[in-house]
């Protein structure tokens, strides 16, 4: 009974949350944002670092830094060297961590219709 109650505040909370859940998965949606963001789990970068690592021009990379700023997903951490924050590092691993338990599971069941069509296969040939 006590799952069902977590599942229901989680519901609740995930409900209410939303439209900020969403405006932040919007945020790192962006594929240049999410580079930003990866580049950025190595350590500190200054923005021309950032520009020769992301091949974009001045003024577009620092509309994406600006947007993940106010998302606090990044911080200034002094004139012209940007980091991930931990609230960063905490939805890129999670993205990451989903991303991979998804693959293993694909995965998983291609190998599983992999083996099944041939078994089918060797079952039917010696019909």
């Amino acid at each position: 009974m006590e799952k069902k109650g977590n599942l229901n505040s989680s519901k609740e909370f995930l409900l209410n949350s939303a439209p900020e859940i969403i405006s932040i998965l919007k945020t790192i949606a962006h594929q240049k944002r999410f580079e930003i963001l990866i580049l950025l789990l190595e350590g500190p970068l200054t923005f021309q670092k950032l520009l020769e690592k992301t091949t974009l021009k001045k003024s577009a990379l620092s509309n994406h830094l600006n947007d993940l700023k106010d998302k606090h997903l990044v911080d200034k951490v002094q004139h012209g060297t940007y980091e991930i924050t931990d609230y960063g590092k905490n939805y890129v691993k999670s993205i990451e961590n989903a991303y991979r338990e998804d693959y293993n599971i694909k995965k998983k069941i291609k190998e599983k219709n992999q083996r099944l069509k041939l078994t089918k296969s060797f079952l039917e040939r010696d019909r």
